[in-house]
């Protein structure tokens, strides 16, 4: 059988002493960070959002022709070459140098519109949907795109 003398009893009593804190410590440091883990949490939610497609341009007789996707609507967002969102607001033909060319009116993130010249071509570069901002429940009219995406919702 061991001996339990006084000089073990208090080494033993000393380390479980030591454990505890030591461990208390630990619980409280965790303690702290748990609220900041879980005031996140992902799920999946069906999202609305913008058609967006991204454009690319051709010179023909030194102007500049964007080579835009066939199923072109009012509505869509289309990504400029210089990594420039706008949006679709009307598609006209006008005439220009005797030749009767087609024209999207697109307006861009600061308000501004302008006039674009496009070709409409399906190309394998403007075929890929991207990303598109999302749009609010109540717009019934811009064409969209529903998917289901992971989204962070604070609890």
């Amino acid at each position: 059988m061991t001996r339990l003398d006084r000089r073990s009893a208090l080494s033993f009593f000393a380390g479980l002493f030591v454990g505890a804190c030591v461990l208390g410590v630990a619980d409280t440091a965790t303690a702290r960070q748990r609220p900041a883990v879980r005031a996140r949490r992902r799920v999946r939610r069906r999202v609305r959002r913008r058609v967006r497609r991204h454009v690319t341009f051709r010179v023909v007789g030194g102007r500049r022709i964007w080579i835009a996707p066939v199923a072109l609507a009012i509505g869509w967002e289309l990504t400029l070459d210089d990594n420039r969102v706008v949006v679709v607001k009307e598609t006209k033909f006008v005439e220009r140098g005797g030749a009767r060319v087609e024209v999207v009116v697109v307006q861009g993130g600061d308000g501004k519109t302008e006039e674009l010249e496009i070709v409409r071509e399906n190309t394998a570069e403007n075929a890929k949907d991207l990303q598109g901002s999302t749009l609010p429940d109540d717009d019934k009219t811009t064409p969209t795109i529903e998917k289901e995406e992971e989204v962070e919702v604070d609890n």
